[in-house]
């Protein structure tokens, strides 16, 4: 579920691979000639307000803010797409149905995916509308329409009436009779342009009058807002008179509401900052309620209570213009010290070599399948919660987090040792995937050396990947797997294992030499630290290693006809990539904590200001990845 789905597309930026992605695929959603849609007139005059803040969410990405074609998703496409820049020209020469028709059913020759009943995340047909009204109202300037008033005052109302319905004190007796500007018909199949030449001097014996062609557009810019709502686009950017954020304080563990308890709502602007505090009680019925008034539409809202000294969040989400109630319920759990609900869903060991050294880094994704937040076996979460372990001799250890998507691993400084190994203090929170944690260290290698460590809970599946370098597994129960090609003369070496009982120790024997790797051609490839190369979002090979052996997986146990084991296989994956918002807030609220955590560092003068601007900077860029899920 995603909180945090108003934000303008600057502050959501995508790699150039998911915009690439998702516009193809939208493409491919295009409908085929002689399947465009009928055109319909507007059930209701058109808004140009709540157009533009869909305009925002949906078309910004590759139309830009102001509608000028110079969108991210365009920027990093290059020439690929091409779009027309809504401008005077524009509105000019186009008619309503073209835009209506051009929404709905797209322009498959510039890459433009349609938003009507054939895409696959469609707008109404009133929103659809209001995109048209947007339209006119990025390309049409406020003192444009104020200047054209004027004129349709002075020279147009006497005839086509104050609020242009045709009722003017001269109507009756003007040949042909005044239209009524109100009527969408009457602008439906009219471009501006057509319009203008209608107010050619001479073309129609009533218009006896000397205005400049200017001035002339301008009047016909404004009589059009007969037809449609226009609104300045710089209202998106003034505060909200009004809004209001409300939910229930409920106990996901006894189903209870909770009554007379303190919850708060933190507001933060779009660099995160924390702006606003509030705080209320619930009611009886555990209800509480936020009246916010002036505040800016680009604030970003958590509601939150403590419960049983552990923090409990909503998700992020905004109030807008034509939003301005917004429900943020909160969920809170009681707490356990009972592991049996603790399991590994997945395990996965991703190993590369480097000089004489074997980097180990293991994936383990957690979950949580009591209806309580597990907090470690002593009940004290700072004593350790989720416990692993690593090998005797293990160097230069670090452990990250993520609790949902695996582009956004935390460094987690705050491992305590424990009697058996290390362990997180971070409560866990009920539901699949609630943790993904990632171990990594070195050893020293040599060929015949054995990688051995307990697993302290049940695990489901195992999986151990490398690149083809001339070192295998040997031991069982390990069993190969056919390679892994991901181009670029990178291929991996996947073997899998057997689901790990509760404590036992796993063992993984290497045999051999790490050659030099080589391409396709015979050039040598660098041997990249490609771990790295996954947390800080570059090329990533060692996720889609991991991704190409769950596939794998799949792909065997659908061709050996197991459909049972198949649909549990694909729920557990699903459940892996899919983080519940209740994980996703506990990451969020870290996050947010750290920052403000660092700005108060800054402040009392402990971190010197480069540092602080790339930690900070950093900590942002996790914490839009997180509100992005």
């Amino acid at each position: 579920m995603n909180h945090f789905i108003t934000l303008a597309a600057k502050r959501r930026p995508m790699t150039f691979a998911l915009l690439t992605i998702i516009t193809l695929a939208a493409l491919l959603l295009l409908p085929r000639a002689g399947q465009a849609q009928d055109p319909v007139l507007p059930e209701t005059t058109p808004e140009a307000l709540p157009g533009l803040e869909l305009f925002a969410q949906r078309c910004a990405g590759c139309h830009g803010e102001r509608g000028q074609g110079d969108g991210a998703l365009i920027a990093q496409m290059g020439a690929t797409m091409n779009p027309m820049p809504f401008d005077a020209g524009y509105i000019f020469t186009t008619m309503p149905s073209t835009m209506f028709r051009q929404i709905t059913d797209g322009e498959a020759a510039v890459g433009m995916p349609p938003f009507g009943d054939a895409s696959s995340n469609p707008i109404n047909e009133a929103g659809r509308w209001n995109l048209v009204a947007a339209v006119y109202s990025l390309a049409t300037p406020a003192e444009d329409i104020a200047a054209g008033g004027v004129i349709y005052e002075a020279q147009c109302a006497v005839c086509h009436g104050d609020t242009g319905a045709g009722d003017g004190p001269d109507a009756a007796a003007s040949d042909p009779p005044a239209s009524d500007l109100t009527n969408p018909t009457y602008w439906f199949n009219r471009s501006n342009e057509t319009v203008f030449a209608r107010l050619a001097p001479g073309a129609i014996p009533a218009h006896a009058y000397d205005i400049a062609d200017d001035d002339l557009r301008r009047a016909v810019d404004f009589a059009r807002t007969f037809s449609y709502g226009y609104a300045d686009p710089a209202e998106l950017d003034a505060p909200i008179p009004e809004g209001v954020i409300f939910g229930i304080l409920s106990n996901g563990t006894t189903d209870e509401r909770l009554a007379d308890t303190e919850v708060s709502l933190r507001a933060f602007t779009p660099d995160f900052a924390q702006t606003l505090t509030l705080t209320t009680t619930t009611d009886l019925e555990g209800n509480f309620r936020f009246d916010v008034t002036e505040v800016p539409p680009d604030w970003i809202y958590i509601a939150g209570a403590v419960y049983n000294d552990l923090s409990f969040s909503s998700g992020a989400n905004q109030i807008s213009r034509s939003n301005t109630t917004v429900e943020m319920p909160i969920t809170v759990y009681d707490k356990t010290s009972d592991a049996a609900g603790v399991s590994i869903a997945q395990l996965h060991i991703v190993m590369e070599f480097v000089d004489d050294r074997v980097q180990v880094n293991q994936l383990y994704i957690v979950n949580n399948a009591a209806n309580a937040v597990y907090v470690g076996p002593s009940g004290d979460p700072a004593q350790g919660v989720i416990e692993v372990a690593v090998p005797d001799g293990a160097q230069s250890l670090a452990f990250s987090r993520t609790f949902g998507s695996m582009s956004s691993f935390i460094p987690a400084n705050d491992f305590v040792k424990t009697e058996r190994g290390w362990a997180d203090p971070l409560p866990l929170r009920p539901g699949s995937n609630a943790l993904t944690l990632l171990v990594s260290y070195e050893l020293p290698y040599t060929s015949g050396m054995s990688i051995a460590h307990p697993v302290f809970y049940r695990a489901a599946t195992s999986t151990i990947i490398m690149p083809e370098v001339g070192v295998s597994v040997t031991n069982t129960p390990w069993v190969e797997q056919p390679k892994q090609d991901f181009g670029q003369g990178q291929i991996f070496r996947n073997y899998s294992g057997p689901g790990i009982p509760e404590g036992e120790t796993i063992t993984i024997k290497l045999e051999g030499r790490p050659s030099v790797i080589v391409d396709s051609t015979g050039a040598t490839v660098a041997n990249r630290d490609q771990t790295r190369e996954l947390l800080i979002g570059g090329a990533a090979l060692l996720l889609a290693a991991v991704g190409g052996v769950l596939l794998w997986f799949a792909w065997r146990k659908h061709s050996a006809g197991d459909d049972d084991d198949d649909e549990a296989w694909q729920d557990e994956v699903e459940a892996s990539v899919a983080a519940p918002p209740a994980a996703l807030t506990v990451e969020a609220d870290t996050l947010l904590r750290d920052i403000a955590e660092l700005d108060d560092a800054f402040e009392a003068g402990t971190v010197d200001e480069a540092t602080y601007q790339a930690r900070r900077d950093e900590l942002k860029r996790q914490l839009a990845a997180v509100w992005q899920q």
